[in-house]
């Protein structure tokens, strides 16, 4: 699309390449796709066709995960930020500089691109807890995207920062992000009497902010006593890009995911998220119908 900026899509998670592809698609052939290596993210590269168009790709190592000491997280971040910087020069150089990067929850790619003088850095999140992603957005941001139901007591004192700053932007979001992607749609009724089919989403762990929220939900599977679809982190999936709409076809999702408990809700489909985790975007499900949490 002639006149929109040249920009630099982070796709740093494999819901942030669901929510981002719509646009990467009505966006300029010399945009710049940074995307995180992780199986699942690698998958949605290689099967991309009718998704992503041809762009240019800078892969990058995610500075997290299992058994990862503190010093190699920053020996990853420090040489993420420094292969973004380069990227960006070399697009400079080429006659093609990026005028705006985007990012969901991961801001290095915005600290490289302030470093290079690029002058609209967008951080998007609905993640709360995300506390060290939200520093460093507050040192590299120019505009910061938030939902309407962001709460203040998890965030430690992010959302107040950003409006004491006259650098940044606020933009905020009513409608919630995977409703960029995913629509509710029409489930045809289970025959009579047949068992519940049931999609269990089993994590890895080693997030950044796992560690205070990861609760296995093995232990309930022997007692439901129903047909169980296991997808855990990072196995293959045929159609890594119908995963989530996949989700309709099920009667239910057990989840340790947040992410994909939110993917199921929007969708109409009841979800038993077994997570410590506390999001605003969650709140107006509690007590209802579709979402339960232990």
């Amino acid at each position: 699309m002639e006149g929109a900026p040249l920009t630099c899509w982070v796709l740093d998670h494999p819901a942030h390449m669901q929510l981002f592809a719509r646009w990467v698609r009505a966006g300029r052939a010399n945009d710049l796709l940074v995307v995180t290596r992780r199986p699942e993210t690698e998958a949605l590269l290689a099967a991309k066709e009718g998704h992503l168009p041809d762009r240019k790709v800078l892969l990058v190592k995610r500075p997290a995960g299992l058994g990862l000491l503190p010093l190699g997280r920053e020996l990853r971040a420090w040489n993420r930020v420094r292969m973004v910087r380069a990227r960006l020069k070399q697009q400079r150089l080429i006659g093609y500089p990026i005028e705006r990067v985007v990012s969901k929850g991961a801001p290095l790619e915005l600290l490289a691109a302030k470093r290079e003088g690029v002058r609209s850095r967008w951080y998007i999140s609905d993640c709360e807890p995300n506390h060290l992603a939200h520093r460093l957005a507050l040192n590299s941001a120019t505009d910061v995207v938030l939902p309407s139901s962001w709460r203040v007591d998890l965030d430690r004192g992010f959302l107040d920062a950003v409006q004491e700053r006259s650098d940044i932007r606020l933009h905020r979001l009513s409608g919630e992000l995977p409703h960029c992607y995913l629509s509710e749609p029409y489930r045809s009724a289970r025959e009579e009497n047949s068992l519940p089919r049931i999609l269990y989403r089993k994590l890895v762990g080693g997030g950044i902010h796992d560690s205070g929220e990861h609760i296995s939900a093995e232990p309930l599977l022997a007692d439901l006593g129903m047909q169980v679809l296991t997808i855990a982190e990072n196995d293959p999936v045929k159609d890594p890009w119908g995963l989530p709409g996949m989700l309709a076809e099920f009667d239910g999702v057990l989840s340790e995911s947040v992410t994909l408990a939110h993917e199921a809700i929007v969708q109409g489909v009841p979800a038993l998220l077994v997570s410590a985790a506390k999001r605003g975007v969650l709140d107006s499900y509690a007590g209802g119908s579709l979402l339960h949490q232990l």
